[in-house]
């Protein structure tokens, strides 16, 4: 038999806005979306479906997040509660791509104001046995990034991503030579180190902090926002960034 969730207190789920259609939920950094290997404690499926009590479930589908964030990222995310909603989200996700935009705090000092890494990534979930029949399966991806604040250690990015591609942001900019701090799988640990202790960083610097998306029920254009949650905000102080 299925395990029965973990119990948790859905009065702690911040919900940015509400309708028939859909939630829009402030994921916090180290919440997992789904369960998974290693997932211990609530996840936000279990937080929403906690919240929605009986009316999770509606016409043999049950509230689901409709896209993914890292669990480690801070910030929007979106959850269809109706089957049609989801229908909408999906075809949105994999070809219309909303506008999302994050804010991100990354090493060193930036070539120029803005940019746009436009660099094809390897499928992040790609079986072995199809490497070894057809290669590494490389997957178009672009980012633009722009500066917010810059100092001689670091800078805060805006970021929009024109393709989902799994940690694409993370990925670029690791790439471009400067890795986004408190990253523990691409970053610099050496750095990663050292800011844990002299700003009190203890986590990934990534934070979804806007969305765009034709509602589900009528295409009229809806945006959520949340702002850099207070340990982020804490951590410019200390860098002299804000």
């Amino acid at each position: 038999p299925k395990p029965p969730p973990p119990p948790v207190d859905p009065s702690q789920l911040v919900i940015l806005l509400e309708d028939d259609w859909l939630m829009a939920v402030d994921k916090p950094s180290g919440m997992a979306v789904h369960t998974g290997s290693g997932i211990t404690g609530g996840t936000l499926v279990d937080y929403v479906r906690a919240y929605l009590g009986p009316k999770a479930t509606r016409n043999d589908f049950t509230a689901s997040p409709a896209h993914r964030l890292d669990r480690e990222t801070s910030g929007v995310i979106l959850v269809a509660k109706r089957r049609p909603a989801m229908v909408h989200f999906t075809e949105i996700f994999t070809n219309g791509h909303p506008k999302k935009r994050y804010l991100a705090l990354v090493k060193g000092k930036m070539p120029r104001d803005s940019g746009v890494i436009d660099l094809p990534l390897a499928e992040h979930q790609q079986t072995a046995e199809s490497k070894s029949r057809r290669g590494v399966n490389m997957q178009e991806a672009v980012t633009r990034w722009k500066v917010v604040r810059q100092s001689s250690e670091a800078a805060l990015l805006s970021c929009t991503i024109e393709t989902g591609r799994t940690h694409q942001i993370r990925r670029h900019l690791v790439a471009v030579g400067h890795p986004v701090v408190g990253d523990k799988k691409y970053g610099d640990f050496a750095l990663n180190r050292d800011v844990r202790a002299r700003w009190g960083l203890k986590r990934l610097f990534l934070h979804a902090e806007r969305i765009e998306f034709p509602h589900p029920e009528d295409g009229r254009k809806v945006a959520v926002e949340t702002p850099l949650p207070p340990e982020l905000m804490d951590v410019l102080k200390r860098a002299a960034l804000l």
